[in-house]
């Protein structure tokens, strides 16, 4: 299947990597990472029924998916016809 990211979802990449680059000012670390994360959500396009609907209420009633990446970052996704859309990308400490 073929993987959208919308611009919501990547800025959200954009913001991680700036963190890490300009406040833990690892700069080559913050490339790497973002190239992880672009990287697992591209992945999804391969395992994209590996993931349940979300347990968040509001992303629930949106039908979306969600599936974690290093235990922190949670991309929450939709399986429109033959495209997966990754809609956001949230920090997982903020769905508890």
């Amino acid at each position: 299947m073929k993987v959208l990211i919308r611009k919501s979802a990547f800025s959200s990449i954009e913001r991680i990597a700036g963190y890490i680059a300009t406040e833990i000012k690892m700069p080559v670390t913050a490339q790497r990472y973002a190239d992880k994360l672009i990287a697992f959500g591209f992945s999804l396009g391969t395992y994209y029924n590996a993931y349940p609907v979300c347990r968040n209420q509001k992303l629930a009633a949106q039908n979306l998916r969600c599936a974690t990446f290093d235990k922190k970052w949670v991309f929450a996704y939709a399986i429109k016809k033959n495209n997966i859309v990754i809609h956001r990308i949230i920090w997982a400490g903020m769905l508890k």
